[in-house]
C-alpha cells in the first residue's frame, strides 16, 4: 500500500511540475518510457519500467546521434553540467520571491501571484544547470512546449498530451486523470513566468485534488573557451495546496518530490542538448522523428524540420570558418603558405553534409491547437 501510496503522490506532483512551465518542467514524471511501446528494448531482470524515468531513454537516442559506436554509458559524458543542486532553504525562497517580476504584471495577474505566495506548501529552487546549446533551438522549444511534448510521444518516452489554447495558453493531460491548464504571465530579461492550475484525480482520495503552482525560469548566455554557446538555466518552483490534508501528506512525501523534480529538470536540460545536438549533426533524424509528431498542427512541424536546416547550415559555416582560421594561423606561424593540418583536414572530413532537403508535410494536425505564430526567419 505505500508503494502505491508513492506512486499516486508521484503522479500528483507530475500534473503539479508538468504543468507549471512553458517547457523545462512540462513533462513532470511523465518522461517514462511506455513498456508497451518500447519492445525493442532488452529488459534486464528486475527492471522496474514502472519507474523508470526517461533519463536512460534519452541518452539511447544521444548516443545514437553521437555515433553509431557509441553507447549510453560513454555518452554519459555530455550530460549537462550541475553547477548548483537545488535547495529548499528560507533565504534562497525568499530571494526567489523578490526576484518576482510584480510591476510587469496586470494587477489582477499580480494579485493571483502574491495570493499564491501567501499559501505556498512546497517551494524548491532547482539545481542550476549549463549545457551546450544552439540558442534558437533552446528558444525554440522555450516557446513552444507542445512541439517538445510531442518528440517526447514520438520517441516513446512519455504519454504526456499539451495542446495550445491560446497564445500563451496551454492545456496538459498526463493520461491517467491528472490535467493541468497554464499560463504564460511575463516573458522577459527578468526571467520567465508560468502559472498553472492542476486537478489530480485518485482512487486513494475521495475528491480530486487541485493544486496550484507558479514558476520563475531565469536564463543566461555564454561561451566556452572554444566559443560554443552555453546556457545556464535554473527555476524556482512554489506550489499550494488548497486542502489542508493534502498539504500534510506533500510534506510527508517532500523528500520524494525534490528528487524528482531535480532529477526532471536535468533529464529535460539533457534533451534540449541532444536535440541541439541532433539538429547541428543529424539533421535526417530529425526529419524522421518529425514525422512521427502528432498533436500538433502540421506549422509545428514546418517549423521543426526548418530550424533542423538552418542550425545545421549555420553549424558547417562555423566549421568551415575556423578551418580557414585555423589554416591562416598556420600559414603565418610556419611561413608555408596555407597548408591544412592533419586536424583541420580531419574536421573538414567531419563537418557534416548539405542540410536535408526535404517537401512539406501534408498530414493533418490537431484541431486544438494555435498556430498563428510564424516560422523560424518569416519576416515579422
Amino acid at each position: 500500500m505505500l508503494h502505491k501510496i508513492m506512486h499516486r503522490m508521484t503522479r500528483l506532483f507530475a500534473v503539479v511540475v508538468c504543468c507549471t512551465s512553458t517547457l523545462f518542467l512540462a513533462a513532470g514524471v511523465s518522461l517514462r518510457a511506455d513498456p508497451a511501446s518500447a519492445s525493442d528494448r532488452t529488459e534486464k531482470p528486475g527492471d522496474d519500467a514502472q519507474t523508470r524515468t526517461g533519463l536512460s531513454e534519452i541518452l539511447q537516442v544521444g548516443a545514437k546521434i553521437l555515433g553509431r559506436h557509441s553507447t549510453p554509458a560513454a555518452a554519459t559524458h555530455t550530460l549537462p553540467q550541475v553547477d548548483a543542486k537545488g535547495t529548499s532553504s528560507s533565504s534562497v525562497r525568499k530571494t526567489a520571491i523578490g526576484a518576482m517580476p510584480l510591476d510587469h504584471l496586470s494587477a489582477e495577474n499580480r494579485q493571483r501571484v502574491q495570493s499564491l505566495l501567501k499559501s505556498v506548501s512546497f517551494y524548491r529552487r532547482l539545481p542550476k544547470v549549463t549545457f551546450a546549446v544552439e540558442p534558437d533551438v533552446y528558444n525554440y522549444f522555450l516557446a513552444h512546449p507542445d512541439t517538445a511534448v510531442s518528440i517526447w510521444r514520438a520517441m516513446n518516452i512519455s504519454k504526456l498530451q499539451m495542446w495550445q489554447t491560446g497564445r500563451y495558453d496551454y492545456e496538459a493531460d498526463t493520461g491517467d486523470g491528472s490535467v493541468g491548464t497554464l499560463e504564460v504571465l511575463h516573458l522577459g530579461p527578468e526571467g520567465n513566468l508560468v502559472f498553472c492550475d492542476g486537478m489530480y484525480k485518485s482512487p486513494l482520495f475521495s475528491k480530486s485534488i487541485e493544486a496550484k503552482s507558479l514558476l520563475l525560469l531565469q536564463t543566461s548566455f555564454g561561451r566556452d573557451a572554444e566559443g560554443n554557446v552555453l546556457v545556464t538555466h535554473s527555476a524556482d518552483l512554489f506550489v499550494s495546496f488548497p486542502s489542508q490534508t493534502i498539504d500534510v501528506v506533500a510534506r510527508i512525501f517532500s523528500p520524494l518530490t525534490v528528487a524528482m523534480t531535480d532529477r526532471t529538470f536535468t533529464e529535460i536540460s539533457l534533451f534540449l542538448k541532444m536535440m541541439s545536438s541532433a539538429m547541428v549533426r543529424r539533421p535526417d533524424w530529425v526529419e524522421r522523428i518529425t514525422e512521427r509528431m502528432d498533436g500538433v498542427d502540421d506549422i509545428r512541424k514546418e517549423q521543426v524540420l526548418e530550424l533542423s536546416a538552418q542550425v545545421h547550415t549555420s553549424a558547417k559555416k562555423r566549421w568551415l570558418e575556423r578551418i580557414e582560421r585555423s589554416r591562416a594561423s598556420e600559414a603565418r606561424n610556419e611561413g608555408l603558405g596555407q597548408v591544412p593540418s592533419a586536424s583541420a583536414e580531419k574536421n573538414s572530413a567531419s563537418g557534416g553534409g548539405s542540410p536535408v532537403n526535404r517537401e512539406s508535410a501534408d498530414k493533418p494536425g490537431s484541431t486544438r491547437v494555435v498556430t498563428n505564430d510564424r516560422r523560424p526567419g518569416e519576416a515579422q
